[in-house]
């Protein structure tokens, strides 16, 4: 289980992850903010230490499953189970590679915004 950082917000922007899913860059989008001071997430792991919701590893799951494929960008609709409620949402993927290798991964850009429909 989670244990997040976020508890009393819906986690919305683009997140740069590593292929531990550390954080290498977040920029929040308006809509996903505190009222408060925004929290520094650069560093930390996202699925452990900064995603509220309650199926953050099935998140990780389809993240981690573009991760492996071959696809340079990709999206999928997904439900964030927060505590009281839960939170549709559009996740849009894309593969950041190496200049010299192509083939070779260096981070995943994460891009979660407010979506309708959900079907995984």
């Amino acid at each position: 289980m989670s244990v997040s950082l976020l508890t009393a917000q819906e986690l919305l922007g683009l997140f740069e992850l590593d292929a531990t899913g550390r954080v290498l860059y977040y920029r929040m989008d308006p809509a996903g903010e505190r009222a408060s001071t925004p929290l520094d997430m650069a560093g930390l792991n996202f699925y452990d230490e900064v995603a509220p919701f309650k199926n953050v590893e099935e998140f990780r799951r389809c993240v981690t499953e573009f991760t492996r494929g071959a696809k340079a960008a990709d999206s999928f609709d997904f439900d964030c189970h927060y505590e009281d409620s839960d939170h549709p949402v559009r996740v849009l993927l894309a593969r950041i590679c190496e200049r010299l290798n192509r083939k070779n991964t260096k981070s995943v850009l994460v891009h979660i915004r407010r979506g309708g429909n959900t079907h995984k």
